[in-house]
């Protein structure tokens, strides 16, 4: 088998992501593609791409590294990427062994420049391009997958969704849309960038030794002194697949020292601008309970390995650990992400992702509620970038 003149080349950025995309063009792709594929149901390929096949399976020896297939055009000339795990070594090894099995290398496409050539009918829709710039910079394949949703035209669709509804006076439908798409804004504003959750509470209720037990890693200096946290310290972590800025704070107390007085403020500062604040009492002490005003508050426990020294309370949002021992993380990760991402959305869901979709989808919004429907339609097209502003 000839495969001179197919060519594979790497249509994202190099650098450190969730998941990189190849592509394979070329009257032969296909033939290398059975070659080296192996669906993960077990059934074989069949003899002839059809455009919009999607398949998850592998590449290499058993048990191969996971890679999804889809086939994005079968004629004139086959267009197959290949989504994979985004690490240089792994992308490099992909590319070798397609090489050799017969295909030529061609150069790295502008990738976060522009969307890859061969996809000139999604090139022209603005968030399908917002889409592919940001998927480099994802930091987990769960996060990823989403954004590779909206760059294949799940935001679109859903836009094209609500232009047919407004065109055929289906006002409340088209609103209804609206709704469902502006629900998903905090999600979409996290899939890169992560939720930022603070550890707060009292001197010595174990914040930092909690935080170095859920990063895995000796992030946080930990003593028996109460005080020793001073400043605010982060670590990025992913929990269940979304990205998570996870930070230590100054325990809560009054002070006369300058230096400690300056944390708890700089921990108050953080609490404010936290998505979740994950409140820490002890079981060695009387507990400290934040104030009422205290908004997205996780309470939790910690030192069960250790007698209580004052009658537990519980209650359903109230969370035992041990940062010791590890007793409790499992859960008290799941609480954390079930306050963050209370309803994850199912694959090919439609999702908002950057501040102008959403001040668009807004705009739709406000020209429904004013009864104007081509004003609507208008702000539909600006969205989609199919409009002269």
């Amino acid at each position: 088998m000839s495969d001179a003149d197919v060519t594979v080349r790497c249509l994202t950025p190099p650098g450190s992501a969730a998941i990189a995309a190849l592509e394979l063009r070329g009257s032969g792709a296909w033939d290398v593609v059975r070659e080296l594929f192996r669906p993960r149901s077990g059934e074989l390929l069949p003899d002839a791409p059809s455009a919009g096949l999607l398949v998850p399976g592998s590449i290499g020896p058993p048990p191969g590294d996971e890679v999804v297939l889809a086939v994005r055009a079968a004629a004139p000339e086959a267009v197959i990427e290949v989504h994979c795990h985004g690490g240089n070594e792994v992308v490099r090894w992909l590319i070798d062994t397609f090489h050799a099995a017969g295909t030529s290398v061609a150069g790295l496409s502008e990738a976060g420049k522009r969307v890859p050539t061969g996809h000139a009918e999604l090139a022209s829709l603005r968030p399908a391009t917002e889409a592919f710039q940001l998927l480099v910079h994802a930091p987990s394949l769960r996060t990823a997958s989403i954004l590779l949703d909206q760059y294949h035209g799940a935001f679109d669709r859903a836009l094209d969704d609500i232009d047919s509804a407004i065109s055929e006076n289906r006002v409340a439908d088209a609103t209804r849309c609206v709704e469902q798409l502006l629900q998903f804004v905090p999600l979409g504003a996290h899939l890169v960038h992560p939720w930022r959750v603070v550890l707060a509470g009292a001197p010595n209720v174990g914040k930092s030794s909690l935080l170095n037990a859920l990063a895995g890693y000796q992030r946080c200096v930990v003593t028996p002194i109460p005080g020793t946290t001073r400043d605010v310290v982060t670590a990025r972590l992913v929990f269940d697949g979304w990205p998570v800025e996870l930070a230590d704070t100054a325990g809560q107390r009054p002070t006369a020292d300058p230096l400690e007085a300056t944390g708890v403020a700089r921990a108050a500062a953080a609490r404010h601008d936290a998505d979740l604040c994950v409140w820490v009492v002890e079981t060695g002490a009387e507990p400290v309970w934040p104030t009422r005003d205290e908004p997205h508050v996780l309470r939790v426990v910690n030192k069960i390995d250790q007698p209580f020294a004052w009658t537990a309370s519980w209650s359903g949002d109230l969370v035992s650990v041990s940062a010791q021992t590890g007793d409790g993380l499992d859960q008290l990760i799941r609480a954390i992400v079930d306050r963050l991402v209370p309803a994850p959305p199912p694959a090919n869901t439609a999702i908002p992702i950057t501040p102008e979709q959403v001040a668009g989808l807004q705009a739709i919004s406000a020209r429904l509620t004013e009864g104007r429907s081509e004003q609507a339609r208008s702000e539909v097209a600006r969205a989609r970038g199919t409009s002269d502003k």
